[in-house]
């Protein structure tokens, strides 16, 4: 792994599925360094990459490494072929954070795959936390400008643009007092 001279290597930690660690690897320095949380050993690691495996159950606290930044995978769904990858829940996610702060870690991504916002509460715990940063991605709401032809892109950003609306138009909703209108 070569580093640029002066840059001090930064420690990620990857939770989810394989499309945490894309989001991760894409995202970050060429001079960073991952560890993914795993359910078992794993071969053939990228050579930036290790694994950490995480202890079942309630046990995952004491199983995660030291890290500076952090992106966690929230609601993807899981294929075969990603079962390796420790995958939090949602009720885990403020506890993690929690958990990981305790370990060094300054920033945190949180990936929300399934396109659900954090809630009220869970903002305002993580604003708690005191991360220097942490940033909350749901699909849709990046699109890389920089890939594709220019009808692919146009069809990303509209598909983009519909599934933001649409998730606009559900938050409202759940949040709208509804009152009850007698018919006649």
């Amino acid at each position: 792994m070569k580093t640029v001279p002066g840059t001090p290597m930064r420690r990620v930690l990857v939770a989810g599925t394989g499309g945490a660690l894309l989001h991760a690897v894409r995202s970050c320095g060429p001079q960073d360094a991952f560890t993914v949380l795993t359910t078992r050993s794993l071969e053939g690691m990228p050579r930036q990459t290790r694994w950490a495996v995480v202890a079942p159950g309630h046990a995952w606290a004491a199983s995660l490494p030291p890290a500076d930044h952090a992106v966690v995978q929230l609601g993807a769904l899981r294929r075969a072929r990603e079962a390796v990858f420790w995958q939090p829940s949602r009720a885990d996610l403020v506890p993690l954070a929690a958990a990981l702060r305790e370990r060094g870690v300054r920033t945190l991504e949180v990936l929300l795959a399934d396109g659900s916002r954090l809630n009220a509460h869970e903002r305002q715990r993580l604003h708690a936390l005191a991360f220097e940063q942490w940033v909350e991605h749901r699909p849709g709401a990046v699109i890389n400008r920089h890939i594709g032809s220019w009808p692919e892109r146009l069809a990303a950003w509209m598909i983009g643009t519909v599934v933001n609306t649409m998730q606009q138009v559900t938050a409202s909703l759940r949040q709208r007092p509804t009152s009850r209108v007698s018919r006649r």
